[in-house]
């Protein structure tokens, strides 16, 4: 079951244009007056405030390899959740492996625990999956999911969605609901949101509209602008650095969309890093960077041109699309390899280069046909 944002009270809303400072970039936008209708549907935030209520203890579950904007996303999520009288703890499916995210981590004292054997979770009632795309983590029931809360749909039935797809990051969704619970943020709250939104839109160049904008600028009154310049250059891993090159040399374009195989990758956020580089290149609107992660093919697509969905390509090449999640700018693919992942010896490299070549025609065949 979905659930939309709400407007607003019949109201017209009139606001000069805002300059904001964000300690390396001046992003300028003007909030233009609109009308907007009265509902009486239960708001998000109300759904979401009925679906943990009564709980103990809540568990927010972000994806292995997390990216900032779901990090910033489950500490705004943290702070409703005691709001609300519930207490959350943040569990991450895998390691944060990233320099940026495990900065981000120490500076806003986030306190994460792996899930390996699913005892971590076990003193949790609820869960609630926190960013990321396509599947929703099951954590074998226990606890069971209730709630997913990320800006890329989701297809998921008997849980209760909160997305927008006209937000361009997880942290703008979350953002939303603490400015429809009423909750006025803390410094630490509202700089991580803040430095989530920057990160999940690349610095507003992945920005989808008006919502990061408006976010960020209701943010920027109670955030720490000078803790968000120490996360500003995080250094960039040596695994990371080898798949932004091998991503780069391995390289094929047709048109303006350019497909390559990194090979096995140590975290899912490492190919997000290398399909954003590709776009960088000259020509290069749409990029797809896939590679071996835990014995699954992940492929992460990115899309620059309003004619072209990276989720559309994505479904259209692999057919399933209850392991793609995204949007038309972002989105990823998984595809377990099952019975090939025991491979072995002289049979891996037919694999690996099988793996290659039906990779690469099934996205540039959706491509084309996109």
């Amino acid at each position: 079951m979905a659930a939309g944002f709400p407007v607003e009270s019949t109201a017209t809303i009139a606001l000069t244009a805002l300059v904001l400072l964000l300690s390396g970039g001046i992003v300028l936008y003007a909030v233009q007056s609109q009308e907007a209708d009265t509902t009486t549907e239960e708001s998000s935030v109300d759904s979401l405030r009925n679906t943990v209520a009564g709980q103990n203890r809540v568990a927010l579950v972000v994806p292995e390899g997390a990216s900032i904007d779901a990090l910033a996303a489950a500490v705004g999520l943290q702070a409703l959740c005691k709001e609300w009288g519930v207490a959350a703890r943040v569990l991450a499916e895998g390691d944060v492996t990233e320099e940026d995210g495990k900065a981000f981590c120490n500076i806003f004292d986030v306190d994460l625990t792996v899930l390996e054997d699913g005892t971590e979770s076990s003193d949790c009632d609820a869960a609630i999956a926190i960013g990321g795309g396509g599947a929703v983590p099951r954590l074998s029931n226990n606890p069971p999911v209730v709630a997913v809360v990320r800006h890329r749909p989701t297809a998921e039935e008997n849980i209760l969605t909160v997305t927008r797809t006209d937000d361009g990051a997880t942290s703008t969704t979350v953002t939303e609901l603490v400015r429809e619970a009423g909750l006025v943020p803390d410094q630490r709250v509202a700089t991580a949101l803040l430095y989530g939104i920057r990160a999940g839109t690349r610095e507003f160049r992945r920005a989808n509209g008006r919502n990061d904008y408006d976010a960020a600028g209701f943010l920027h009154t109670y955030a720490d602008l000078g803790r968000i310049e120490d996360l500003r250059s995080p250094g960039v891993s040596g695994d990371t650095f080898d798949v932004l090159g091998d991503a780069i040399a391995n390289r094929e374009r047709r048109a303006s969309f350019a497909v390559t195989n990194v090979g096995p990758v140590p975290s899912v956020s490492a190919l997000e890093e290398a399909s954003d580089s590709l776009l960088r290149l000259e020509g290069v609107s749409t990029a797809a960077v896939f590679g071996l992660h835990e014995e699954t093919i992940v492929v992460s697509c990115r899309a620059e041109d309003v004619r072209t969905s990276a989720v559309d390509i994505l479904t259209a090449a692999f057919d399933a699309s209850e392991t793609t999640g995204g949007n038309a700018d972002a989105a990823t693919a998984r595809v377990p390899l099952g019975i090939f992942a025991r491979v072995e010896g002289e049979h891996e490299e037919t694999l690996d280069s099988l793996i290659d070549a039906s990779t690469r025609k099934a996205l540039f065949s959706a491509f084309e046909q996109s």
